[in-house]
C-alpha cells in the first residue's frame, strides 16, 4: 500500500514521535510511505538523513517559492501539494492535529483512497474555524488514541460513526535505551522521591504542585521538577522563598535518550496534575516503561492508562471537564479537584511504603500493551483491514 500521511515532525512531542515511529512501522511492514509536513525536519525530530535511509519519503507544504506576493505564493505551494500528492497515489491517507490544508486534502485525492484522521489531543471542540469540523464531512474514518478521547470527539464534533482506539506510537524506550530492570521494593513513608516531567505551563499545574508541599512534606522525601517554560521563575523564586530548596527542586530541561531513562528510573513516583486538554501524555509511558508508578489527573484520554492497572493512580475527572474543556478552568486551592490529587498523592506513598505496588507488572503493563512491537502491528493490522 502506499500510506499519506500528514503531521508535524519537527521538533519534539508526542505528535512528532508518534509520525515519526507510525512511518518506520509501516515501512517495516512492506508499504510506502510519504509525509506531508509543515516545516521541513530537523535535528530534535526526524532528520532528512533517518527518512531516507529508513525508505521515508517528506514533502514539505510551506517551501520557498518566489511569487510576487503571498497570495501567488500559498496558490503556488497548493498546486505543487496536489501534484506531488496525485504522484504518489496514496490508498491511505492519515494524519493528526489541526490543519485546514490536512483537512481539506481529501478533495483532491483519488476516490479509492482511504481518509483517516487520528484524534492525539483530547478530542474537544473549538470554535467553528476548528479544521476538525471539516474532517466530519471529508474523511472516511477517525480513530483515537484513547477511548475517552473517541468518545469526546464524537459528542463534540457528532461523529455518527464508531471510533475505534488505536494509542499514538512513543518512542520506544525499549529501543532506544537500556530499560531498568524493576525490583519490586518498598518506600519507607516519607522518603519517597518523587518528579514531575512536563512543559511548565498553567494547566500542567507544576507551580501549583510546588505549592501543595506543606501537605505532601511527611508523606514525600524530595519533590524534583522537571522541564522548562513560563512558569519555572516562578518555581525557582517561591522555592527560595520559602526556604524549601533542600527537598524540592527545580532543574529546567531533562535530558533524553539513555540519561534520560537512568534520570526517570531514579525516582519513586512521578506525578502529573494537568488539568488542560490532553490526549495521552506519552510521559506517563515512559515512567511506566521504567517501572516507576505515577499518579495524575484523568482528564483527557489519561484514565486508559488506568484500566487494569492497580501500581497507578488516576484521579478521577471532575465535573467541571465540560464539552468546552478546552476553555478549562484551573481549580483553586482548597477546590474537590485540589483536595483530589493531594490524596491521591498519599495514597500512593502509603502504598509503596506497605509494598503494595509491583514496579516489575507496571513495566510489563506497558510492554504488553504500549511497545512499539505490539502498536506496531496493531496499526498494520487496522491500516490492512481497510484496504
Amino acid at each position: 500500500m502506499n500510506i499519506l500521511l500528514f503531521g508535524t515532525i519537527a521538533g519534539q512531542g508526542g505528535i512528532q514521535s508518534h509520525l515519526r515511529w507510525l512511518a518506520k512501522a509501516i515501512v517495516d511492514g512492506g508499504h510506502q510511505v510519504l509525509i506531508i509536513t509543515p516545516q521541513p525536519p530537523d535535528k530534535a525530530g526526524l532528520t532528512w538523513e533517518e527518512a531516507s535511509h529508513n525508505g521515508i519519503g517528506i514533502y514539505v507544504t510551506r517551501q520557498k517559492i518566489a511569487a510576487a506576493n503571498s497570495v501567488q505564493r500559498n496558490a503556488q505551494q497548493i498546486l505543487s501539494l496536489i501534484r506531488a500528492v496525485k504522484q504518489f497515489d496514496p490508498d491511505v491517507y492519515l494524519g493528526a492535529g489541526t490543519s485546514w490544508r490536512f483537512s481539506l486534502l481529501p478533495l483532491v485525492l483519488p476516490q479509492k483512497t482511504h481518509c483517516i484522521f487520528h484524534e492525539v489531543m483530547a478530542g474537544t471542540a473549538g470554535s467553528w474555524r476548528d479544521p476538525r469540523w471539516s474532517v466530519c464531512r471529508l474523511f472516511d474514518e477517525v480513530v483515537a488514541q484513547a477511548t475517552p478521547v473517541g468518545q469526546n470527539f464524537a459528542r463534540n464534533f457528532r461523529w455518527q460513526k464508531a471510533i475505534p482506539t488505536l494509542p499514538a506510537i512513543p518512542e520506544p524506550l525499549e529501543f532506544t535505551a537500556v530499560l531498568p530492570q524493576p525490583v519490586r521494593k518498598r518506600v519507607d513513608l516519607g522518603t519517597a522521591k518523587a518528579a514531575l516531567f512536563s512543559r511548565l505551563i498553567p494547566w500542567k499545574k507544576a507551580f501549583w504542585l510546588v505549592q501543595q508541599w506543606d501537605h505532601l512534606q511527611n508523606v514525600l522525601g524530595e519533590l524534583h521538577i522537571h522541564g522548562t517554560g513560563p512558569e519555572e521563575e516562578l518555581i525557582q523564586t517561591y522555592i527560595a522563598e520559602r526556604g524549601i530548596g533542600d527537598r524540592v527542586k527545580c532543574f529546567g530541561r531533562y535530558p533524553e535518550g539513555q540519561a534520560y531513562v537512568d534520570l526517570l528510573s531514579s525516582y519513586d513516583l512521578t506525578l502529573l496534575p494537568t488539568v488542560g486538554p490532553e490526549g495521552a501524555p506519552l510521559v506517563l509511558l515512559e515512567s511506566m516503561a521504567c517501572g516507576v508508578p505515577f499518579v495524575a489527573y484523568g482528564t483527557g484520554g489519561i484514565p486508559d492508562y488506568g484500566v487494569g492497572n492497580p501500581n497507578v493512580i488516576v484521579v478521577p475527572p471532575e465535573p467541571w471537564e465540560t464539552d468546552q474543556a478546552i476553555e478549562y478552568t484551573i481549580p483553586k486551592d482548597g477546590s474537590q479537584e485540589t483536595r483530589a490529587f493531594v490524596t491521591a498523592v498519599n495514597q500512593m506513598a502509603q502504598k509503596l511504603a506497605m509494598g503494595k505496588i509491583n514496579q516489575e507488572e507496571l513495566q510489563q503493563f506497558y510492554l504488553e500493551r504500549y511497545s512499539y512491537s505490539v502498536l506496531k502491528n496493531a496499526w498494520l493490522n487496522y491500516l490492512q483491514q481497510l484496504v
